[in-house]
């Protein structure tokens, strides 16, 4: 009987069931992608780094190591379970040249690339199954991160030319490693055989440590760093916790993540407004019928259930539809996932949880069907056989049209019956305002990631050129012939240098803590900050946010600093956003005298009509290797490319679904509308109102809604949407805590919303075609 009933009703009212239908399946749909996708990424992270185990704390070190020191302090530290220094060769990308389909280099790579050998219990390189990799004498196993930039295949030659020493291998493998598997982290590993590795170690590049410890509980790294500092033991590179390398290797698929989570959300609620909309349109249309049931002496609960079952079987239906979609669907959004930590087994998880989510979507859908069917309590037998009155507002009566004469009359008509009845237009506005907000903040996120202006929350300012020169031999002698190189050509008209140091300061629990400060002249210069401004004064010093966090200070606060044996005052000038370095960095113009040098930085703007990238080609060929020269735009693009790809992933789906979203609506309440307008479609015509003249006037009332919607929608996006946006970077502790969104304004106040009405007001037109077929005696006689 029920399925005979929800056929004749499909029969009857097609097209508004089938958009119903359809906004229960975009909305199983999303919310199942995007479990799928968080689900996938955790047990694929947890399942690699089960098998791969990498540190809990990691500290990186160019130069001599102790590990007589190491050893002894590792092993009276409580809580540590294990640990290993393990020796890396460094080389760089000028050294490294691929034979295969193509011929090229890796001069361009902005990666610190390390030789290594395959590890014997902890920090383990795997491949895409997750079994450790163990390659042979010449052969040599690429990491999966650099396959996103470069195209190297299985079977190709790889060629190492440092120090007057050739070396070739053979490509065999496709490491998967569980910690330096992010542009974000800034170095990456090639394996190579334990002889391999004993040839070159000391004889080309220059050779670096990683020093890692195991402890019972991760989250004993924290304070882990500060003892290991205080102990003076090696420290000459970044230190890494196990919680920072987890959110760097996760980051790329969080930020997709949390765009399909928003829009999901949205999209359930837009869903949950249409099966109100189309609830109480057919308990409208129906009242008589209602009225009957009632006279004959159906119970509540019975006529409830007629209507409960059907938009029960309609909902089943949408999210069984949604769910099949979602996991053909779910390749494209977890692709990565898989490529970067290894294919995961499925589990009782990964398809449990879809299938738990697809189940609460059903209850609160179901619940809230059950909430508005409430509404039959309150019909009286006289009001729906009598009045054919029960559910809407009592109407009163308005006053007549006005004049104008400027104004047709079908927009009179249509601006009157607006403002005096906008409750019947309200699932319009908030749906229209609803995917403004679910399409504009998505695509001002992936415009503020791929805009120059981003450089600014990874610490640097926005010039044409960026050369770095890390610690390590000749440093000195490297920095000089890069001053020579700057002053000597004629093309550059501005450039900036900096030199990081590493200091001691006071942390919130009052113990003392690595500092690595960049200093120079311009230091923080340019940079957006939370809260004050850039040093000016010998005295000041700028803080990243985490560093202020961990040091807990404010702003015009006083720290104490240690370098050479003396001890020096800063005052905290301002706090600045950063995600290099872990996020932990600091800039002062005190030049920090006789403090070791980590690092040297140099930032170039060039004259108008050279181009950037072939002056930075000129002077890595005249220099050689040993230097990272790079276009500004070219080291934001590898840094940061791989996110805003995934963004663009997930926001071009979002923008496709938020277009077909506002069709299917005004299909939907058209539809609906024009089935309860009978009676005053066939008045108006009656009175000489052409089809064309009430066509004009849905188009005018619709429209004027959805106008109101899309403004407001834009404009609360683009205030709003910065702060959603920053509220989720902040907690995930990456030392970015606020996003000022880089906005396109004629993307994002023109073309956007002028998309959006033109999809409406096509849809508009198309579904009022239907009035040309009304004839006006048989709509009367209805």
């Amino acid at each position: 009987m029920n399925i005979k009933m929800l056929k004749n009703d499909f029969k009857r009212n097609r097209a508004g069931n089938v958009s119903l239908l359809l906004f229960m399946t975009l909305a199983a749909c999303l919310v199942v992608v995007a479990t799928i996708v968080v689900t996938q990424l955790i047990t694929s992270m947890i399942g690699m780094y089960n098998t791969a185990k990498p540190p809990h704390f990691l500290q990186m070190h160019k130069g001599e190591v102790n590990l007589k020191a190491i050893d002894e302090f590792n092993s009276s530290y409580d809580g540590v379970t294990a640990w290993q220094t393990l020796a890396m060769v460094d080389v760089y990308g000028d050294d490294i040249k691929v034979y295969g389909d193509d011929e090229f280099s890796l001069s361009d790579c902005r990666l610190d690339i390390s030789l290594v050998k395959q590890n014997k219990e902890y920090d383990l390189l795997l491949d895409e199954n997750r079994n450790v990799i163990n390659v042979n004498k010449g052969e040599i196993g690429i990491p999966v991160i650099l396959l996103d930039s470069y195209n190297i295949n299985l079977g190709d030659t790889i060629v190492l030319t440092s120090n007057s020493i050739t070396k070739e291998f053979k490509v065999t493998a496709f490491v998967h490693d569980a910690q330096m598997n992010s542009t974000l982290c800034s170095s990456t590993r090639m394996l190579i055989s334990d002889r391999d590795f004993e040839e070159l170690f000391g004889n080309v590049g220059e050779n670096e440590y990683l020093i890692e410890v195991y402890f019972t509980d991760s989250s004993m790294a924290s304070d882990f760093k500060s003892a290991y500092e205080k102990a003076g033991l090696p420290q000459d590179g970044q230190a890494v916790t196990y919680t920072v390398i987890f959110l760097l290797s996760a980051f790329r698929d969080i930020a997709m993540a949390m765009v399909l989570i928003f829009v999901s959300m949205l999209l359930v609620i837009v869903a949950l407004m249409c099966i109100k909309y189309t609830v109480m349109a057919a308990l409208e249309e129906e009242i008589g019928e209602i009225g009957t049931m009632k006279a004959i002496g159906m119970s509540y609960k019975d006529i409830r259930n007629l209507y409960l079952v059907k938009y029960k079987m309609m909902v089943t239906a949408g999210i069984v539809i949604g769910y099949v979609l979602a996991l053909i669907m779910s390749n494209v959004f977890t692709g990565h996932v898989s490529s970067t930590f290894g294919k995961q087994p499925v589990s009782i998880l990964t398809i449990g949880l879809p299938v738990a989510v697809c189940a609460l979507v059903y209850f609160i859908t179901n619940h809230y069907c059950k909430k508005i069917l409430k509404k039959l309590k309150k019909v009286t037998v006289v009001d729906a056989l009598v009045r054919e009155k029960g559910f809407g507002k009592k109407q009163r009566v308005k006053d007549g049209l006005h004049k104008s004469k400027t104004m047709s009359v079908n927009l009179l008509v249509s601006i009157r019956e607006t403002l005096n009845n906008f409750g019947g237009f309200v699932i319009v506005f908030v749906v229209m305002f609803i995917v403004s907000g679910i399409i504009i903040v998505p695509i001002n996120l992936l415009n503020t990631m791929k805009s120059k202006d981003f450089i600014s929350y990874m610490g640097s300012s926005m010039d044409d050129i960026l050369i770095e020169i890390d610690s390590g031999e000749n440093l000195e002698n490297k920095y000089e012939v890069i001053k020579v190189l700057l002053n000597e050509d004629v093309d550059i008209e501005k450039y900036k240098e900096f030199r990081r140091v590493r200091v001691e300061t006071i942390n919130s629990e009052d113990e003392w803590m690595n500092l690595h400060v960049d200093c120079g002249n311009y230091a923080g210069k340019e940079l957006k900050y939370l809260d004050g401004k850039a040093p000016l004064m010998e005295n000041e010093i700028a803080l990243s946010k985490l560093n202020a966090d961990e040091m807990g200070k404010n702003t015009g606060d006083m720290i104490i600093i240690r370098f050479n044996h003396m001890q020096k005052e800063f005052v905290i000038s301002g706090i600045y956003q950063d995600v290099t370095s872990g996020g932990y960095t600091a800039k002062a113009i005190y030049s920090f005298a006789g403090v070791d040098t980590q690092k040297y930085q140099f930032t170039i703007n060039i004259t108008d009509g050279v181009d950037a990238a072939e002056k930075a080609s000129q002077w890595s060929d005249k220099i050689g290797g040993g230097y990272d020269i790079e276009p500004m735009e070219e080291f934001i693009s590898q840094t940061l490319g791989g996110v805003s790809r995934q963004v663009e992933v997930a926001t071009t789906a979002v923008v496709v679904i938020g277009m077909l979203l506002a069709a299917l609506i005004v299909v939907l309440f058209m539809k609906l509308r024009l089935a309860k307008d009978v009676a005053q479609i066939a008045a108006m015509k009656a009175i000489g109102f052409t089809n064309s003249d009430v066509r004009k006037q849905y188009l005018y009332k619709i429209g004027m809604v959805s106008i109101a919607g899309i403004f407001a929608g834009t404009l609360i996006s683009n205030i709003l949407g910065e702060s959603i946006v920053s509220v989720t970077f902040g907690m995930m502790g990456l030392g970015i805590s606020k996003i000022t969104f880089i906005i396109n304004p004629w993307i994002a106040f023109v073309i956007l919303p002028l998309v959006i009405f033109v999809v409406v007001a096509g849809m508009i037109w198309i579904s009022t075609k239907q009035i040309r077929e009304y004839n006006i005696i048989s709509l009367i006689n209805e």
